[in-house]
């Protein structure tokens, strides 16, 4: 009997290491599968930080291009308005000038019927002073208006039109600026 005793005990501990083994082995698989797993996991967190990156460069280039389209815009709005501007002082100019054409064709055609009137026979004009004619007076040419515009204040301000007749009061020379009297006149 005492024999068979240690068999029995040999046997449990084959059992045992057996066992053991399968212990092992599985412990030895679920470090394999928990080392992959944390590879995986690392693996995953590196792609994220990269596509995180990514995104993060894409939101700056973004950016950079709104930016870039914005100025663009404004220098094309200010090109149109400038344009405009531009259009309507030429359409200004255009009516002006049509304006002094229309006014120095009325004139021509006053004259002419005025001359035509003065031609007419048995139609005498009355005169002041029998024997003495009057002097005809030149009449004045049409004045063309002078368009002075500065860029800013083209919209707020009109044109100033000056005569071509305008007469300037006579300056007098004086040999000091102090004194009021005129200078003899030398002849030249």
């Amino acid at each position: 009997m005492n024999k068979s005793k240690p068999a029995t005990s040999s046997q449990r501990l084959v059992s045992e290491i057996q066992l053991a083994r399968i212990r092992l082995a599985n412990a030895e698989s679920s470090l394999d599968s928990a080392r992959e797993q944390a590879r995986v996991a690392k693996r995953r967190r590196k792609e994220a930080k990269q596509a995180a990156r990514r995104a993060r460069k894409q939101v700056k280039e973004t950016k950079a291009d709104l930016q870039e389209a914005k100025q663009v815009l404004l220098a094309t709005e200010e090109k149109l308005t400038l344009a405009r501007q531009r259009a309507a002082l030429a359409r200004r100019r255009a009516n002006a000038a049509k304006a002094a054409k229309a006014t120095v064709a009325r004139r021509g055609k006053r004259r002419k019927a005025a001359r035509t009137c003065r031609n007419r026979p048995g139609v005498s004009a009355p005169t002041s002073a029998p024997g003495r004619a009057k002097k005809s007076q030149p009449e004045p040419e049409p004045v063309e208006p002078v368009a002075v515009v500065r860029p800013v204040e083209a919209e707020a301000r009109q044109p100033i039109a000056i005569p071509q007749d305008f007469e300037t009061p006579p300056t007098t020379t004086a040999s000091s600026p102090e004194s009021t009297a005129p200078a003899p006149e030398t002849p030249i």
